[in-house]
């Protein structure tokens, strides 16, 4: 079982905490205005960033599938990649803990019983970047790269910041975050989900409602790079952050960093966004959404 230690979890939240409390506390002098990149690593041992101006989470990976049903559009290396077209080598807690330092709100996975209730919490918006053979970059809405079973139909909806849930191990005592069995961006409902859509969705192989837009999607190894981008409620009908009408959006490509690189390449422009309402659905406590990671870490 692929487990995230609960110290990790709290270390890795400190952390977080930490360089936002001094990005917070800098002398007014010193403060970036919001629109500017102010990126950051979350691991030192995998590609992953937070851009707390921009407000955006950044990740690498690769292409791993082109053709076939759905459960993910991503997945984390080594676990669903027989079912997502992305495969990311990081841990699902990095991307949720990425997410709450640039302020989106988390709410509450899928619930089945006793009745359906899709996944609620931040809308993310997902968009990925890569070089064509020609060595351009590109960028495509993830949407576009999901169809609905059987039709030229994309995926019309965002995903929401569902937030998965800790589960305790009674045997160890060990706290596990239950997305790091690889449900981090699915477009299947599934209750360990970081992310999910917020409809109803089957899991069931029989009647899976997505498949890949294969016409679409780079070469299987390609390696891309995956922004997730909160649309904050009061941002509702801002310009995108990335020009998606652009093939080339970035003046000077650079290439992409390794895992130890401190900064990843440049990135579009992100529109300026306001500080996210604060209201959040509570967990039912019924449901097996036994406590959230955030409220966890903090009481630690």
């Amino acid at each position: 079982m692929r487990t995230f230690r609960f110290a990790a979890i709290c270390l890795l939240f400190c952390g977080i905490v930490s360089v936002a409390a001094a990005q917070t506390d800098a002398p007014p002098t010193e403060k970036k205005s919001p629109e500017k990149s102010q990126v950051r690593k979350l691991s030192d041992q995998h590609p992953i960033w937070f851009d707390r101006g921009r407000k955006m989470v950044i990740a690498d990976g690769e292409i791993c599938l082109r053709k076939g049903t759905l459960e993910m559009f991503a997945c984390l290396q080594g676990t669903k990649e027989h079912e997502s077209i992305v495969s990311l080598p990081v841990k699902a807690m990095m991307v949720h803990a990425g997410l709450i330092a640039i302020g989106a709100k988390q709410g509450t996975p899928v619930k089945f019983t006793p009745e359906f209730k899709p996944a609620t919490g931040e809308e993310i918006a997902i968009y990925v970047q890569w070089k064509d053979d020609q060595g351009k970059t590109q960028i495509a809405n993830a949407r576009d790269w999901v169809r609905k079973s059987g039709t030229e139909e994309t995926l019309d909806t965002n995903w929401v910041f569902a937030g998965s849930y800790l589960w305790t191990d009674e045997r160890t005592g060990e706290k596990v975050y239950t997305a790091e069995g690889g449900d981090l961006i699915c477009v299947s409902n599934f209750m360990t989900a970081t992310l999910d859509l917020p409809i109803e969705s089957s899991q069931e192989n029989a009647t899976l409602s997505f498949e890949a837009f294969t016409d679409r999607i780079p070469a299987e190894g390609t390696k891309v790079r995956v922004f997730f981008v909160p649309k904050f409620k009061k941002q509702a009908n801002a310009k995108p952050p990335i020009d998606e009408t652009d093939p080339q959006p970035i003046e000077k490509p650079t290439p992409m960093p390794k895992a130890d690189e401190e900064k990843p390449m440049e990135k579009p422009e992100a529109a300026t966004a306001d500080k996210p309402e604060t209201d959040k659905p509570a967990a039912d406590k019924s449901e097996a959404v036994e406590e959230s990671p955030t409220e966890e870490a903090a009481a630690e």
